[in-house]
């Protein structure tokens, strides 16, 4: 047998890829970048998705489905398969014309799959018809408010890769999923409005609000995280490994995140040694991504009540923090271990954040993948034209590889 131990044998990679749109209006809705801006963005998403040459990859705000899924895929020399989340009203075609977006996994050729479907996370049918939202896909929706989903595929592991003591491993499953946007309630956060109320920048019943606000935000996203680990865990087989990938909108000190821990996922950030620190693990970091500047003034619906809560939601988006996430569930006949082990695959050989450009035009040396020391080194970036180029999205993705452990 093939000394496979210096080899990668699976690669995985998520990314919010992030639409760009504003959220708001009804025919269509207005855009955070020109159509030139946008191409561009997406390119150098390409550049940097080839560098990575990842086995799988888990996408979020993937718009307008079906198209953009295909058009990654083919300049990736990937197959696409896809799940819609938000997408209006549509009969073929409808409003908002320009969004229909949601999830999609990426994969080699050569790499059988099965479909496992799309799951509603929230955003369910309702009577209320100002809150109606069916099944939607990207040719038949009805939905006037937001949806969220996951969307999951199995996929066969290769012969030559079910080596070792993990050779009776024949499958694992890799799922997406993109959860609720609002700010949680965290201790960062409730700092952040408790010095609004005692500069007197928000009333007491400003305070009570915003305050309910976080504490809804965070109910919505347990119930989506329920949901989620539920049907997930249903899926799997006994020796079925499970890869969870995604925009989680939700830091590591919030209940919704720590929820996944209890029932046994493993976030496989801390799994791969890296830093805990919120700034130094950041994904959504407004101090250095420039492109974070054009979705700071987007309004939740519940801060539209006044600007004054408007403003304290602006302060907690500008704190750098870490909301995306690779998850893993091991298979059920594996015990607990101190290291997370993707059956087959064996163990994390590395995960890092990627997104990161050095310097135009793009080239190999130009894409930071695992190294951004130099992107440390600045505090913020300055606020000259050229900048927004730098980056991929508003958010970093991260990455992982596995392979067999050393000895």
């Amino acid at each position: 047998m093939p000394d496979n131990r210096n080899q990668s044998l699976l690669k995985i990679a998520t990314l919010n890829t992030w639409h760009g749109l504003d959220g708001q209006g009804t025919l269509s809705f207005g855009s955070l970048e020109s159509r030139a801006e946008r191409m561009n963005r997406l390119q150098r998403q390409i550049s940097v998705l080839k560098k990575i040459d990842a086995d799988i990859l888990l996408l979020q705000e993937v718009n307008p489905l079906p198209f953009r899924a295909h058009w990654i895929a083919e300049r990736l020399g990937m197959l696409a398969t896809y799940a819609t989340s938000n997408s209006g009203i549509k009969l073929g075609w409808g409003p908002p014309w320009n969004l229909n977006e949601g999830l999609a996994i990426l994969h080699r050729p050569e790499l059988e799959f099965q479909n496992l479907g799309r799951r509603r996370l929230s955003g369910s049918f309702r009577i209320n018809p100002l809150r109606v939202s069916a099944t939607n896909t990207p040719f038949l929706s009805f939905q006037l408010h937001e949806s969220r989903a996951a969307f999951a595929v199995r996929f066969f592991i290769p012969p030559e890769k079910r080596i070792g003591v993990f050779a009776g491993r024949t499958s694992l499953i890799a799922a997406v999923a993109h959860l609720h946007v609002s700010p949680a309630h965290t201790p960062r956060n409730e700092t952040i409005l408790k010095d609004a109320q005692s500069q007197g920048k928000i009333s007491q019943e400003e305070f009570d609000f915003i305050q309910r606000a976080f504490r809804r935000a965070n109910t919505r996203r347990l119930n989506e995280i329920d949901e989620l680990a539920s049907w997930l865990e249903s899926l799997r087989r006994t020796d079925e490994p499970v890869i969870l990938g995604g925009d989680f909108n939700c830091e590591p000190e919030s209940p919704p995140y720590n929820a996944l821990l209890r029932r046994g996922w493993h976030d496989l950030w801390l799994e791969g040694g890296q830093p805990e620190d919120l700034t130094e693990s950041a994904t959504w970091d407004p101090p250095r991504n420039t492109l974070t500047a054009r979705v700071r003034d987007f309004k939740h619906p519940t801060a539209r009540k006044s600007e004054s809560v408007a403003d304290v939601y602006r302060q907690t988006d500008e704190l750098p923090r870490r909301i995306d996430f690779l998850f893993g569930l091991a298979s059920k006949n594996v015990p607990s271990q101190k290291e997370f082990q993707l059956g087959a695959s064996g163990f994390i050989r590395k995960i890092s954040r990627f997104g990161y450009i050095s310097g135009n035009p793009i080239d190999s040396e130009s894409v930071i993948i695992d190294d951004f020391s130099s992107y440390k080194t600045r505090a913020e970036f300055s606020p000259q034209p050229g900048d927004d180029s730098k980056f991929i999205s508003d958010h970093h993705g991260l990455y992982a590889e596995f392979g067999l452990p050393e000895s």
